[in-house]
């Protein structure tokens, strides 16, 4: 009885932390007056690049080292790894029942933020902001990912599509983000872009 006690107990943890990534933590288990430390890597002897307060939440985890012990987020203008001990999954913190996506990308630069079921906004430095109504996300028949977005305004459609990319970066920094991206417009906009999107409150 006691291994099978054991056991339940293991796989718990293990759903816990494994679960789709990105996704948003909470800090648990650290006392009031003390903090989570950041650190260059996943190793309890790595230089502190910042802190996480006892009480943060939204904490964007974009991938695990390979035990999963450690969790990856980004960190000033590049990445930093806390301990997963430390992090419990928020509810509705991963897709597809996260609240909404922001997307972007550079060559050229633009901005794509969607919540789910309300709106989308579309930017770049040349073209005024255009508001769309969007719809939920959606994951491919039958499958778990990739995911889409369709959004829609008078003579403007898009429909972005993301996939899980522990590696996806913006070229412009050492940032890492969870989740690669394509955005397509149509109508008065006609292009394709690639880029990146993390998850968004």
């Amino acid at each position: 009885m006691r291994h099978v006690i054991t056991l339940t107990a293991l796989l718990l943890t293990t759903s816990a932390a494994a679960q789709e990534l990105p996704a948003f933590y909470a800090v648990t288990g650290v006392a009031l007056d003390d903090v989570l430390n950041i650190r260059a890597a996943p190793d309890p002897t790595a230089a502190v690049l910042g802190t996480l307060a006892p009480t943060a939440v939204a904490v964007q985890v974009g991938a695990l080292n390979e035990a999963g012990t450690w969790g990856r987020i980004t960190s000033g203008e590049g990445v930093g790894w806390v301990s997963m001990e430390f992090l419990a999954p928020e509810e509705n913190g991963s897709l597809p029942q996260v609240e909404g996506l922001r997307c972007f990308g550079t060559e050229p630069f633009w901005s794509y933020e969607v919540r789910q079921g309300e709106t989308a906004t579309w930017t770049t430095p040349e073209d005024p902001e255009e508001v769309l109504l969007a719809g939920t996300f959606e994951a491919a028949s039958g499958q778990r990912w990739p995911f889409s977005s369709v959004a829609g305004a008078d003579q403007l459609q898009a429909v972005l599509v993301t996939s899980p990319d522990a590696q996806c970066s913006d070229g412009m920094s050492d940032q890492l983000y969870g989740l690669s991206a394509v955005l397509v417009l149509t109508g008065r906009v006609n292009r394709t872009l690639s880029g990146c999107c993390e998850l968004m409150r």
